[in-house]
């Protein structure tokens, strides 16, 4: 018995926690932090109210489009992609549509900075 207690007390090393370099988990200023999303992006726009709730007409239809696309069988694999790009394309082209000039450029250099497609 008494060597049971002698080994937990072995089993109990004191840890010293490592200390990190100062850059390797360093948080980016709020002015130079990444964007991770598009929906992060048309935060930064300000959208009205009318234009968010155009915005969400214009994604449900491209979300509906692109399943049917997806789901189509009668397509084949490089046929889904060409539908596929063209649906992306318009989309982005109707999202444009609905921004005003400033909009659009701060969507611009926000997708640049973030490299975002």
């Amino acid at each position: 018995m008494m060597l049971l207690t002698g080994y937990s007390s072995l089993a109990q090393i004191q840890r010293n926690p490592v200390k990190q370099k100062k850059d390797s988990l360093a948080v980016a200023p709020a002015a130079e932090k990444k964007i991770d999303s598009r929906k992060e992006i048309f935060k930064e726009l300000n959208l009205t109210q009318e234009q968010k709730m155009k915005l969400k007409e214009i994604n449900q239809s491209m979300k509906a489009s692109r399943e049917t696309i997806e789901s189509d069988s009668t397509l084949s694999e490089a046929d889904k992609k060409a539908k596929l790009r063209t649906l992306r394309k318009e989309h982005g082209s109707q999202v444009q549509a609905l921004l005003t000039e400033e909009q659009k450029i701060k969507f611009r250099e926000l997708k640049e900075k973030n490299g975002i497609e």
